[in-house]
């Protein structure tokens, strides 16, 4: 590759970790307004508490036209009495699975602009890159965690049980512990790279 070549893939390359760090950018604000409008929507109803969440499939009568019969797997439940444990867990929730993918957002930005000062492979980013897979684990895991306990004491509140949906509650997580799976892998080949690149050094 000539160095003109070279200096307009350098170019290109700067441009897309800029952008990275800008959709970075406004990712962080989007998880924080949400997270903020969940809360307010959680707490909407005074003297109880409102949560979308699956439910047993049942058939209604969609407000479509005339009307059509359709099932339902996913409801929005104003409930009162829940107990306070439940009612914390359910902001617990939100407030954690938030934190852990603005982290993840954050170090990805912090990653982008090393990569643009010419730091690839190295120990930073080898950190880096294992602490945004555990963080996506940890929004999967433990948030969902949470808003299971939570979700029990609402249907405990109306004298239900949560246990047939629990399984489906979980398995909305499978996006993150993809996306975990796939940045832990990341991490592996910038600490190999950095391994390969110690042993290069030590060569010359």
């Amino acid at each position: 590759m000539n160095n003109k070549n070279m200096a307009k893939q350098a170019r290109a390359d700067r441009n897309d970790l800029n952008s990275a760090i800008v959709v970075g950018a406004l990712i962080i604000g989007w998880l924080i307004f949400n997270s903020i409008r969940s809360i307010v929507e959680l707490f909407a109803t005074a003297g109880s508490v409102t949560v979308t969440t699956r439910i047993p499939a049942q058939e209604v009568t969609a407000a479509i036209g005339e009307g059509a019969l359709a099932t339902t797997e996913l409801a929005t439940l104003v409930v009162a009495d829940v107990n306070a444990v439940s009612v914390v867990s359910l902001v617990v929730a939100i407030v954690l699975r938030a934190l852990c993918l603005i982290t993840v957002a954050a170090l990805g930005v912090i990653v982008c602009r090393r990569l643009i000062r010419g730091i690839l492979f190295d120990r930073v980013n080898t950190g880096l890159t294992f602490a945004m897979s555990m963080g996506l684990l940890a929004a999967g895991l433990l948030g969902t965690w949470f808003e299971n306990m939570g979700l029990n004491g609402v249907f405990a509140a109306l004298g239900g049980e949560f246990d047939e949906q629990r399984w489906l509650l979980f398995t909305d997580g499978v996006p993150l512990f993809v996306a975990a799976i796939a940045v832990g892998v990341m991490a592996i080949i910038v600490r190999r790279g950095s391994a390969l690149q110690r042993d290069t050094e030590g060569l010359v």
